[in-house]
Parts: C-alpha cells; sequence; structure tokens
C-alpha cells in the first residue's frame, strides 16, 4: 500500500459541525491487520459516508501503534472530502499522525487540556462520561462533545455498570454541550434514548456488524431524526 501522508489542518475539507451530528459509529480495523489494502474496512468506511454517519471512531486494541496510525490515515483519506469526520481512540498523538479530525478521551486518558496541547485548535476532543458530575467536569475542562454510558450492556465492551437511560436524562435536562449516549445501543432500543432526551448516539456492533452497514446506520439516522421507533417507520 502506498502509505499516505498526513494532513495539514489546511487541507482538511470536513466540517466539525457537532450540532448536526446525529450518529457516531464506532468501528476497529476490520481486515487490517492482515491486509493493509484493507478492502472490508475500506468498504465499511465508505458505506457509513454514504450513510451521512456525522462521525467515525477508530477503535482497536489489537492493532499496535503504527497499525492504527496507518489504518487511521486510510480512514482520513476516505473521509477527508466528506461530511463524516473522523475521531481517533484515546490517543492524542496517534491522532496528530493519522490526520484526524479529533481524538476521544476515556477517564484515565490525557486531561482535554493537555489533549489540546498536542492536537492544537481547530481539532475535536471528546470525552468519556459516566455520571453527571463526570458531564460537567468535561463541559468546565473545554470538551467539544462528551460519550453518555454504557447505557446498555454492550457487544463490544465489557463494563463492571451501566448507567441506564438515569444519566441520560440527567444530561438531557442539564448540559448543553453535544452528548452521545453510547453502550449497547441498537435499532431495538434507540428509541429510548431518543425519549430519555438525547438525539444523538454512537453505536459499534448495531451497524458494523449488520449485513449492510449502511442501511443499518440509515435506520438508526432515521430514528434520532423522528424519533420513532424502527417498527413505526
Amino acid at each position: 500500500m502506498n502509505e499516505i501522508s498526513p494532513v495539514d489542518d489546511a487541507s482538511v475539507l470536513r466540517p466539525n459541525n457537532l450540532n448536526a451530528a446525529g450518529l457516531y459509529v464506532l468501528v476497529d480495523g476490520v481486515d487490517f491487520a492482515v491486509d493493509t489494502q484493507a478492502p472490508k474496512l475500506v468498504s465499511l468506511i465508505r458505506q457509513l459516508i454514504a450513510a451521512k454517519v456525522n462521525l467515525i471512531q477508530l477503535r482497536d486494541k489489537t492493532l499496535n501503534d503504527r497499525q492504527l496510525v496507518h489504518a487511521g490515515r486510510l480512514i482520513n483519506e476516505l473521509t477527508r472530502i466528506s461530511e463524516t469526520s473522523f475521531i481517533m481512540n484515546d490517543r492524542a498523538d496517534l491522532a496528530v499522525a493519522a490526520g484526524a479530525d479529533g481524538v476521544h478521551l476515556g477517564q484515565e486518558d490525557l486531561a482535554v487540556s493537555d489533549a489540546r496541547l498536542v492536537l492544537g485548535h481547530g481539532k475535536l476532543i471528546g470525552v468519556s462520561t459516566h455520571s453527571i458530575a463526570q458531564a460537567r467536569s468535561a463541559v468546565a475542562s473545554g470538551a467539544d462533545y462528551i460519550g453518555v454510558g454504557p447505557v446498555f450492556p454492550s457487544r463490544t465492551k465489557s463494563f463492571d455498570k451501566h448507567v441506564g437511560l438515569e444519566l441520560v436524562h440527567q444530561v438531557a435536562a442539564e448540559i448543553q454541550l453535544p452528548a452521545f449516549a453510547i453502550g449497547g445501543i441498537d435499532h431495538n432500543n434507540v428509541a429510548q434514548v431518543v425519549a430519555a432526551g438525547l438525539r444523538r448516539v454512537a453505536a459499534g456492533a448495531a451497524v458494523c456488524n449488520a449485513e449492510s452497514p449502511g442501511s443499518a446506520a440509515e435506520r438508526l439516522i432515521c430514528v434520532l431524526l423522528s424519533g420513532r421507533s424502527v417498527n413505526e417507520l
């Protein structure tokens, strides 16, 4: 594979407009570890772009740093002329190397202020929050958006505790920052999240493991926009 160079800030065409964001999809490297041409990953990203997914995050604990950067550059090359933003999980340094639009931080990762020093201004920084206190702290720290959860049991990540819809209610009532509910969200329960007050969600397996990821993403977006369950559409 011809190496894709990091992208300078001035050449990024994507509008980092979180106000319009609805669906945030988390992807892994799919076939990148065994094939750097990664036809399955390329197909997945193209489907998500076509479905108007707002943000794509690369999150893969099986890839090493070098693989994550190369996979990230591949995603960046595909999304850079679209309206889909590309986010790197956890690592601000890898986000810069891959030319990502931003980074998503966990509670034990870099502080937002430190990540901003690495990324510079004009990049997105998201923070995972598991309580209303953490959501308030993320706002005060200057985060651009937050993840709220885990709301339901997840097929891709295990948690000791699930915050349920109660935290979704609290965040929707108090926090003005764009907030994405996350954790086990799929077509069967996304309407519950909307009813609880959030019309932004992050999903992984419900989209990426579907027979048609693009169609699965479109169905979730329809629920987010309409507020009706999949069965009512």
